[in-house]
Protein backbone atom coordinates (compact mmCIF):
# COMPACT_ATOMS: atom_id res chain seq x y z
CA UNK A 1 0.00 0.00 0.00
CA UNK A 2 3.09 2.30 0.51
CA UNK A 3 4.53 1.47 -2.55
CA UNK A 4 0.97 2.42 -4.49
CA UNK A 5 0.98 5.94 -2.51
CA UNK A 6 4.62 6.93 -2.90
CA UNK A 7 3.87 6.03 -6.89
CA UNK A 8 0.76 8.12 -6.61
CA UNK A 9 2.73 10.93 -4.52
CA UNK A 10 5.01 11.01 -7.34
CA UNK A 11 2.59 11.53 -9.99
CA UNK A 12 0.53 14.16 -8.28
CA UNK A 13 3.76 15.81 -8.01
CA UNK A 14 4.70 15.68 -11.73
CA UNK A 15 1.08 17.23 -12.23
CA UNK A 16 1.63 20.16 -9.79
CA UNK A 17 4.74 20.78 -11.87
CA UNK A 18 3.05 21.44 -14.83
CA UNK A 19 0.02 22.84 -13.29
CA UNK A 20 1.74 24.75 -9.92
CA UNK A 21 -2.04 26.60 -9.56
CA UNK A 22 -4.33 23.88 -9.56
CA UNK A 23 -6.05 23.62 -6.21
CA UNK A 24 -6.86 20.23 -6.63
CA UNK A 25 -3.54 18.71 -7.29
CA UNK A 26 -2.14 20.66 -4.07
CA UNK A 27 -4.73 19.20 -2.24
CA UNK A 28 -4.62 15.97 -3.35
CA UNK A 29 -0.67 15.94 -2.76
CA UNK A 30 -1.78 16.75 0.88
CA UNK A 31 -4.17 14.09 1.31
CA UNK A 32 -1.47 11.53 -0.25
CA UNK A 33 1.12 12.74 2.63
CA UNK A 34 -0.96 12.36 5.41
CA UNK A 35 -1.78 9.05 4.03
CA UNK A 36 1.50 8.16 4.13
CA UNK A 37 1.58 9.53 8.25
CA UNK A 38 3.63 12.15 6.74
CA UNK A 39 2.20 15.14 7.50
CA UNK A 40 5.28 16.94 9.28
CA UNK A 41 5.81 17.41 5.18
CA UNK A 42 2.61 18.83 4.86
CA UNK A 43 3.55 22.84 6.00
CA UNK A 44 4.96 24.23 2.20
CA UNK A 45 2.27 22.66 0.42
CA UNK A 46 -0.71 23.71 2.52
CA UNK A 47 1.48 27.50 3.19
CA UNK A 48 1.09 27.55 -0.70
CA UNK A 49 -2.27 26.24 -0.73
CA UNK A 50 -3.54 29.14 1.09
CA UNK A 51 -1.73 31.63 -1.12
CA UNK A 52 -4.02 30.70 -3.80
CA UNK A 53 -6.85 30.28 -1.22
CA UNK A 54 -6.85 32.15 1.44
CA UNK A 55 -9.96 30.92 2.83
CA UNK A 56 -9.89 27.41 2.44
CA UNK A 57 -10.00 26.06 5.89
CA UNK A 58 -9.06 22.22 5.19
CA UNK A 59 -5.19 24.22 4.48
CA UNK A 60 -5.48 26.17 7.72
CA UNK A 61 -6.21 22.94 9.25
CA UNK A 62 -3.22 21.18 7.61
CA UNK A 63 -0.84 24.41 8.67
CA UNK A 64 -1.62 23.88 11.99
CA UNK A 65 -1.19 20.30 12.42
CA UNK A 66 2.32 20.28 11.05
CA UNK A 67 3.19 23.62 12.84
CA UNK A 68 2.19 21.47 15.88
CA UNK A 69 4.52 18.29 14.60
CA UNK A 70 8.09 20.52 14.27
CA UNK A 71 7.53 22.04 17.10
CA UNK A 72 6.22 25.58 16.42
CA UNK A 73 2.75 25.69 18.98
CA UNK A 74 2.78 29.37 19.05
CA UNK A 75 2.29 29.51 15.50
CA UNK A 76 -0.14 26.82 15.50
CA UNK A 77 -2.13 28.32 18.01
CA UNK A 78 -2.01 31.50 15.61
CA UNK A 79 -3.56 29.91 12.95
CA UNK A 80 -6.42 28.30 14.20
CA UNK A 81 -7.46 31.36 15.82
CA UNK A 82 -6.58 33.14 12.02
CA UNK A 83 -9.69 31.20 10.65
CA UNK A 84 -13.11 32.63 11.91
CA UNK A 85 -15.32 29.52 10.22
CA UNK A 86 -13.50 27.53 12.58
CA UNK A 87 -14.36 28.70 15.42
CA UNK A 88 -17.69 27.78 15.44
CA UNK A 89 -17.13 24.04 16.32
CA UNK A 90 -17.90 23.93 19.86
CA UNK A 91 -15.76 21.02 20.38
CA UNK A 92 -13.03 20.72 17.79
CA UNK A 93 -11.69 24.28 18.08
CA UNK A 94 -11.33 24.84 21.47
CA UNK A 95 -9.60 21.28 21.72
CA UNK A 96 -7.14 22.16 18.63
CA UNK A 97 -6.49 25.46 20.12
CA UNK A 98 -5.68 24.77 23.82
CA UNK A 99 -3.43 21.41 22.97
CA UNK A 100 -1.24 23.84 20.92
CA UNK A 101 -1.34 26.59 23.70
CA UNK A 102 -0.75 23.81 26.02
CA UNK A 103 2.20 22.56 24.08
CA UNK A 104 3.33 26.42 23.71
CA UNK A 105 3.28 26.73 26.95
CA UNK A 106 0.69 28.37 27.53
CA UNK A 107 -0.92 26.80 30.39
CA UNK A 108 -3.09 29.90 31.72
CA UNK A 109 -5.49 29.59 28.21
CA UNK A 110 -5.00 26.33 27.31
CA UNK A 111 -6.61 24.56 30.43
CA UNK A 112 -9.91 26.67 30.31
CA UNK A 113 -10.17 25.71 26.50
CA UNK A 114 -9.67 22.26 27.16
CA UNK A 115 -12.01 22.24 30.02
CA UNK A 116 -14.57 23.80 27.66
CA UNK A 117 -13.97 21.03 24.94
CA UNK A 118 -14.66 18.21 27.48
CA UNK A 119 -17.92 19.85 28.40
CA UNK A 120 -19.04 20.16 25.25
CA UNK A 121 -17.95 17.14 23.80
CA UNK A 122 -19.94 15.38 27.06
CA UNK A 123 -23.41 17.42 25.52
CA UNK A 124 -22.51 17.02 21.71
CA UNK A 125 -19.96 14.37 20.38
CA UNK A 126 -18.90 11.74 23.09
CA UNK A 127 -16.44 10.58 20.70
CA UNK A 128 -14.13 13.60 21.32
CA UNK A 129 -14.80 13.27 25.06
CA UNK A 130 -11.96 10.84 25.80
CA UNK A 131 -9.13 13.42 23.94
CA UNK A 132 -10.38 16.59 25.38
CA UNK A 133 -10.17 14.80 29.06
CA UNK A 134 -7.13 13.23 28.97
CA UNK A 135 -5.64 16.49 27.34
CA UNK A 136 -6.95 18.52 29.89
CA UNK A 137 -5.19 15.90 32.41
CA UNK A 138 -2.10 16.76 30.50
CA UNK A 139 -2.46 20.67 31.28
CA UNK A 140 -3.38 19.86 34.36
CA UNK A 141 -0.39 18.18 35.44
CA UNK A 142 1.89 20.02 33.57
CA UNK A 143 0.79 22.95 35.83
CA UNK A 144 1.75 20.75 38.82
CA UNK A 145 -1.81 20.16 39.44
CA UNK A 146 -2.56 16.41 41.02
CA UNK A 147 -6.12 16.81 40.23
CA UNK A 148 -5.29 16.32 36.31
CA UNK A 149 -4.44 12.32 36.89
CA UNK A 150 -8.16 11.94 37.12
CA UNK A 151 -8.93 13.35 33.82
CA UNK A 152 -5.61 12.04 32.38
CA UNK A 153 -6.97 8.60 33.03
CA UNK A 154 -9.74 9.07 30.03
CA UNK A 155 -6.34 8.36 28.07
CA UNK A 156 -7.84 4.37 28.62
CA UNK A 157 -10.69 5.45 26.27
CA UNK A 158 -8.70 7.29 23.81
CA UNK A 159 -7.77 4.63 20.77
CA UNK A 160 -5.55 7.17 19.03
CA UNK A 161 -3.46 7.40 22.91
CA UNK A 162 -3.08 4.29 24.65
CA UNK A 163 -3.51 0.55 24.96
CA UNK A 164 -4.84 -1.64 28.01
CA UNK A 165 -5.93 -4.81 28.74
CA UNK A 166 -9.63 -5.79 29.93
CA UNK A 167 -9.10 -9.08 32.38
CA UNK A 168 -12.42 -11.28 31.82
CA UNK A 169 -14.56 -11.50 35.31
CA UNK A 170 -12.77 -8.96 37.57
CA UNK A 171 -14.17 -5.23 38.02
CA UNK A 172 -12.22 -2.59 37.57
CA UNK A 173 -11.24 -0.69 40.76
CA UNK A 174 -13.41 2.13 41.74
CA UNK A 175 -11.45 4.60 43.68
CA UNK A 176 -11.48 2.14 47.40
CA UNK A 177 -8.59 3.39 49.68
CA UNK A 178 -8.64 0.94 52.13
CA UNK A 179 -7.55 -2.76 49.72
CA UNK A 180 -6.56 -4.62 53.21
CA UNK A 181 -6.73 -8.34 51.84
CA UNK A 182 -7.91 -7.26 48.47
CA UNK A 183 -5.98 -8.73 45.23
CA UNK A 184 -5.40 -6.43 42.88
CA UNK A 185 -4.12 -7.15 39.48
CA UNK A 186 -2.37 -4.21 37.91
CA UNK A 187 -1.82 -4.28 34.11
CA UNK A 188 0.62 -2.37 31.99
CA UNK A 189 0.29 -0.12 29.13
CA UNK A 190 2.17 3.29 27.50
CA UNK A 191 6.12 3.82 27.09
CA UNK A 192 9.08 2.57 29.49
CA UNK A 193 9.43 5.19 30.95
CA UNK A 194 5.59 5.24 31.91
CA UNK A 195 5.71 2.27 33.22
CA UNK A 196 9.47 3.30 35.16
CA UNK A 197 7.43 6.65 36.53
CA UNK A 198 3.73 4.99 37.58
CA UNK A 199 4.94 2.00 39.23
CA UNK A 200 6.63 4.13 41.50
CA UNK A 201 3.15 4.65 43.11
CA UNK A 202 2.51 1.04 43.42
CA UNK A 203 3.94 1.75 46.82
CA UNK A 204 1.04 3.77 47.64
CA UNK A 205 -1.28 0.58 46.73
CA UNK A 206 0.49 -1.70 48.90
CA UNK A 207 0.48 0.40 52.24
CA UNK A 208 -3.30 0.42 51.68
CA UNK A 209 -3.58 -3.46 52.13
CA UNK A 210 -3.34 -4.51 48.57
CA UNK A 211 -1.92 -7.51 47.48
CA UNK A 212 -0.34 -6.91 44.04
CA UNK A 213 0.13 -8.34 40.91
CA UNK A 214 1.64 -6.61 38.13
CA UNK A 215 2.26 -7.05 34.37
CA UNK A 216 5.35 -5.82 32.46
CA UNK A 217 6.76 -5.97 29.37
CA UNK A 218 9.69 -9.02 28.68
CA UNK A 219 12.28 -6.15 28.02
CA UNK A 220 11.52 -4.79 31.99
CA UNK A 221 10.65 -8.07 33.93
CA UNK A 222 14.17 -9.09 35.54
CA UNK A 223 14.24 -5.13 36.33
CA UNK A 224 10.83 -4.67 37.96
CA UNK A 225 10.79 -8.31 39.86
CA UNK A 226 14.26 -6.39 41.53
CA UNK A 227 12.32 -3.73 42.67
CA UNK A 228 8.75 -4.64 43.47
CA UNK A 229 9.95 -7.33 45.25
CA UNK A 230 6.95 -6.96 47.51
CA UNK A 231 4.69 -8.22 44.15
CA UNK A 232 3.69 -11.00 41.61
CA UNK A 233 5.13 -9.50 38.47
CA UNK A 234 4.78 -11.00 35.27
CA UNK A 235 5.90 -10.81 32.14
CA UNK A 236 3.30 -9.94 29.20
CA UNK A 237 3.40 -8.12 25.70
CA UNK A 238 2.57 -4.58 26.08
CA UNK A 239 -1.23 -3.92 25.15
CA UNK A 240 -1.69 -1.96 22.01
CA UNK A 241 -5.16 -1.74 21.44
CA UNK A 242 -8.40 -0.52 23.87
CA UNK A 243 -9.50 -3.27 25.77
CA UNK A 244 -7.56 -6.02 24.76
CA UNK A 245 -8.01 -9.68 25.49
CA UNK A 246 -4.98 -11.00 27.71
CA UNK A 247 -3.01 -13.67 26.19
CA UNK A 248 -3.54 -17.06 27.56
CA UNK A 249 -0.40 -17.36 29.37
CA UNK A 250 -1.08 -14.51 30.99
CA UNK A 251 -4.49 -15.10 32.15
CA UNK A 252 -3.56 -18.61 33.57
CA UNK A 253 -0.85 -16.76 35.64
CA UNK A 254 -4.25 -14.20 36.64
CA UNK A 255 -6.87 -16.73 37.38
CA UNK A 256 -4.71 -18.59 39.47
CA UNK A 257 -3.62 -14.94 41.46
CA UNK A 258 -7.63 -14.61 41.65
CA UNK A 259 -7.75 -11.19 41.80
CA UNK A 260 -11.03 -9.51 43.48
CA UNK A 261 -10.52 -6.10 41.28
CA UNK A 262 -8.23 -4.59 38.85
CA UNK A 263 -6.22 -1.47 37.51
CA UNK A 264 -4.44 -0.28 34.93
CA UNK A 265 -1.39 2.01 35.19
CA UNK A 266 -3.15 4.77 34.85
CA UNK A 267 -5.11 4.50 37.74
CA UNK A 268 -2.00 4.06 40.06
CA UNK A 269 -1.36 7.69 41.17
CA UNK A 270 -5.01 7.67 41.99
CA UNK A 271 -4.78 5.86 44.86
CA UNK A 272 -3.20 9.07 46.54
CA UNK A 273 -5.07 11.25 44.99
CA UNK A 274 -6.95 12.94 48.23
CA UNK A 275 -3.44 13.47 49.45
CA UNK A 276 -1.92 15.01 46.37
CA UNK A 277 -4.14 18.00 46.50
CA UNK A 278 -2.18 19.60 48.71
CA UNK A 279 0.33 19.44 46.09
CA UNK A 280 4.36 18.40 47.24
CA UNK A 281 3.82 14.94 45.89
CA UNK A 282 6.44 13.56 43.99
CA UNK A 283 7.12 10.36 43.12
CA UNK A 284 9.36 8.09 44.68
CA UNK A 285 12.81 6.04 43.96
CA UNK A 286 12.33 2.95 43.95
CA UNK A 287 14.44 0.61 41.10
CA UNK A 288 16.98 -1.07 41.73
CA UNK A 289 19.07 -3.59 39.26
CA UNK A 290 19.00 -7.46 40.33
CA UNK A 291 21.65 -8.26 42.78
CA UNK A 292 23.73 -10.48 40.71
CA UNK A 293 23.80 -7.71 37.70
CA UNK A 294 24.44 -4.98 40.62
CA UNK A 295 28.24 -7.17 41.44
CA UNK A 296 28.67 -7.08 37.89
CA UNK A 297 28.75 -3.32 37.59
CA UNK A 298 30.20 -2.87 40.52
CA UNK A 299 33.35 -4.75 39.06
CA UNK A 300 33.15 -2.91 35.89
CA UNK A 301 32.70 0.15 37.66
CA UNK A 302 35.92 -0.14 40.09
CA UNK A 303 38.14 -0.83 36.69
CA UNK A 304 36.86 2.31 34.85
CA UNK A 305 37.18 4.64 38.22
CA UNK A 306 40.93 3.43 37.74
CA UNK A 307 41.63 4.43 34.42
CA UNK A 308 39.74 7.68 35.13
CA UNK A 309 41.12 8.89 38.45
CA UNK A 310 39.47 11.62 39.99
CA UNK A 311 36.66 11.90 37.48
CA UNK A 312 33.60 11.99 37.79
CA UNK A 313 31.19 8.86 36.00
CA UNK A 314 27.68 10.32 34.19
CA UNK A 315 25.91 8.20 31.93
CA UNK A 316 24.80 9.91 28.75
CA UNK A 317 21.24 9.34 26.80
CA UNK A 318 20.98 11.42 23.65
CA UNK A 319 18.80 10.18 20.78
CA UNK A 320 15.35 8.54 20.92
CA UNK A 321 15.40 5.81 18.20
CA UNK A 322 11.93 6.21 16.94
CA UNK A 323 13.45 9.40 14.99
CA UNK A 324 14.96 7.18 12.45
CA UNK A 325 11.72 4.81 12.19
CA UNK A 326 9.26 6.41 9.08
CA UNK A 327 7.07 3.26 9.78
CA UNK A 328 6.13 4.65 13.27
CA UNK A 329 4.22 7.70 11.86
CA UNK A 330 5.23 11.53 11.63
CA UNK A 331 4.03 11.83 15.08
CA UNK A 332 5.90 9.64 17.09
CA UNK A 333 9.17 10.34 14.65
CA UNK A 334 8.99 14.43 15.17
CA UNK A 335 8.14 14.05 18.52
CA UNK A 336 11.65 11.69 18.92
CA UNK A 337 13.49 13.41 17.35
CA UNK A 338 12.61 16.99 18.65
CA UNK A 339 13.56 15.42 22.31
CA UNK A 340 16.64 14.16 20.67
CA UNK A 341 20.40 15.98 21.06
CA UNK A 342 22.59 16.65 17.65
CA UNK A 343 25.83 14.50 17.91
CA UNK A 344 27.46 17.80 17.33
CA UNK A 345 26.10 18.86 20.63
CA UNK A 346 27.22 15.86 22.38
CA UNK A 347 30.43 16.13 21.35
CA UNK A 348 30.63 19.97 22.37
CA UNK A 349 29.67 18.18 25.96
CA UNK A 350 32.17 15.31 26.15
CA UNK A 351 35.19 17.09 24.54
CA UNK A 352 34.93 20.69 26.67
CA UNK A 353 37.89 21.37 28.44
CA UNK A 354 36.23 22.44 31.58
CA UNK A 355 33.90 19.56 31.65
CA UNK A 356 36.52 16.80 30.42
CA UNK A 357 38.81 17.89 32.92
CA UNK A 358 36.51 16.53 35.90
CA UNK A 359 33.85 14.46 34.02
CA UNK A 360 34.16 10.96 32.26
CA UNK A 361 31.10 9.59 30.19
CA UNK A 362 29.50 6.24 30.07
CA UNK A 363 27.14 5.66 26.94
CA UNK A 364 23.84 4.46 28.10
CA UNK A 365 22.36 3.69 24.10
CA UNK A 366 21.26 -0.09 23.14
CA UNK A 367 24.43 -0.77 21.05
CA UNK A 368 21.90 -1.83 18.13
CA UNK A 369 20.98 1.70 18.09
CA UNK A 370 24.62 3.04 18.24
CA UNK A 371 24.57 3.20 14.21
CA UNK A 372 21.92 5.95 14.44
CA UNK A 373 22.64 7.88 17.55
CA UNK A 374 26.07 8.18 16.38
CA UNK A 375 29.53 7.38 18.60
CA UNK A 376 30.71 11.19 20.02
CA UNK A 377 34.66 11.70 19.21
CA UNK A 378 36.01 10.82 22.99
CA UNK A 379 35.94 10.85 26.91
CA UNK A 380 33.58 8.12 26.83
CA UNK A 381 33.40 4.89 27.56
CA UNK A 382 31.06 2.32 27.10
CA UNK A 383 29.33 -0.11 29.85
CA UNK A 384 31.34 -3.65 29.03
CA UNK A 385 29.33 -6.10 30.59
CA UNK A 386 26.62 -4.64 28.22
CA UNK A 387 23.34 -3.52 27.84
CA UNK A 388 21.14 -5.57 26.69
CA UNK A 389 18.13 -5.22 29.11
CA UNK A 390 16.66 -2.59 30.91
CA UNK A 391 18.15 -4.32 34.27
CA UNK A 392 21.91 -3.76 32.58
CA UNK A 393 21.07 -0.09 31.93
CA UNK A 394 20.01 -0.05 35.59
CA UNK A 395 23.24 -1.31 36.99
CA UNK A 396 25.41 0.10 35.11
CA UNK A 397 23.34 4.04 36.42
CA UNK A 398 23.80 2.10 39.67
CA UNK A 399 27.36 2.69 39.43
CA UNK A 400 27.30 6.16 37.86
CA UNK A 401 27.54 9.71 39.91
CA UNK A 402 25.39 11.29 37.59
CA UNK A 403 22.85 11.02 34.80
CA UNK A 404 22.05 13.19 31.61
CA UNK A 405 19.48 11.61 29.35
CA UNK A 406 17.12 13.34 27.05
CA UNK A 407 12.95 13.23 27.91
CA UNK A 408 13.01 9.26 27.60
CA UNK A 409 13.15 6.10 28.99
CA UNK A 410 16.47 6.00 30.30
CA UNK A 411 15.51 9.53 32.11
CA UNK A 412 12.89 8.07 34.07
CA UNK A 413 14.66 5.06 35.00
CA UNK A 414 17.59 7.35 36.40
CA UNK A 415 15.24 9.47 38.28
CA UNK A 416 13.34 6.46 39.84
CA UNK A 417 16.55 5.06 40.78
CA UNK A 418 17.23 8.27 42.80
CA UNK A 419 20.08 8.91 40.70
CA UNK A 420 20.49 13.05 40.37
CA UNK A 421 19.10 13.36 37.00
CA UNK A 422 19.60 16.19 34.23
CA UNK A 423 17.13 16.20 31.84
CA UNK A 424 17.10 18.53 28.34
CA UNK A 425 13.99 19.23 27.03
CA UNK A 426 12.83 21.00 24.03
CA UNK A 427 9.90 23.83 24.31
CA UNK A 428 7.24 21.42 24.95
CA UNK A 429 8.28 18.98 27.01
CA UNK A 430 6.30 16.00 28.39
CA UNK A 431 4.43 17.27 32.05
CA UNK A 432 6.14 14.83 33.79
CA UNK A 433 9.38 18.03 33.63
CA UNK A 434 6.68 20.67 34.30
CA UNK A 435 6.62 23.68 32.42
CA UNK A 436 9.02 26.17 33.66
CA UNK A 437 12.02 26.96 36.10
CA UNK A 438 15.16 24.09 36.19
CA UNK A 439 12.76 21.71 38.48
CA UNK A 440 10.28 19.13 38.02
CA UNK A 441 6.78 19.46 40.96
CA UNK A 442 7.01 15.07 39.92
CA UNK A 443 10.23 14.63 40.34
CA UNK A 444 12.64 15.02 43.35
CA UNK A 445 16.00 15.07 41.94
CA UNK A 446 15.80 15.60 38.40
CA UNK A 447 16.96 19.35 37.51
CA UNK A 448 15.20 19.92 34.09
CA UNK A 449 16.85 22.41 31.79
CA UNK A 450 14.95 23.99 28.92
CA UNK A 451 15.17 24.86 24.98
CA UNK A 452 13.96 28.61 24.99
CA UNK A 453 13.49 28.15 20.92
CA UNK A 454 12.92 25.38 19.43
CA UNK A 455 15.51 23.29 17.76
CA UNK A 456 18.16 25.17 19.65
CA UNK A 457 19.61 23.35 21.93
CA UNK A 458 23.38 25.62 22.46
CA UNK A 459 22.63 27.51 26.04
CA UNK A 460 20.64 23.95 26.92
CA UNK A 461 24.07 22.14 26.68
CA UNK A 462 25.99 24.82 27.62
CA UNK A 463 23.93 25.24 31.09
CA UNK A 464 24.53 20.80 31.46
CA UNK A 465 28.23 21.44 31.36
CA UNK A 466 27.89 24.35 33.99
CA UNK A 467 25.56 21.67 36.16
CA UNK A 468 28.03 19.02 35.81
CA UNK A 469 31.31 21.26 36.42
CA UNK A 470 29.39 22.30 39.44
CA UNK A 471 28.91 18.35 40.80
CA UNK A 472 32.63 18.10 40.83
Amino acid sequence: MSAELEQQLRAAQTSYTSDPHNLAIVNEICHILIALKREDALLPWAEYALTLSPNASQFVVMRALALNLLGRHAEAADTWASDASLSSDPVLYPLRLGYSLMMAGDLQRAIPLLDKARRAAALCNPQILAPAEHLLGEAMLKAGNPRGFAHWLLRNEDPDAAGNYCPRGIPMWAGETDLRGRRVLITHQLGFGDNFLLAACVADWLDAGANVMITCDPQVHALMQASLSDCEVVSAQRPLRLQEVMPEDLQRRVDAFAPHLYATLLHLPLQRSGQMVSFGYHFRPYIQAPSLKQKIAEKWAQRLRAQHPEKKLVGLFWNCDQRHRPELGSIMRCWAARRSLPLDAINWLVTNPTVADCVHFVNLHHPVVEATAGIPKENMSRYLPGIWHFDDTAACIGQLDAVVAVDSAVANLAAMMGTPTCVPVNTSGDWRWGSEGTTSLWIKNATVLRQTHEGDWNSVVSNIASWLVKRT
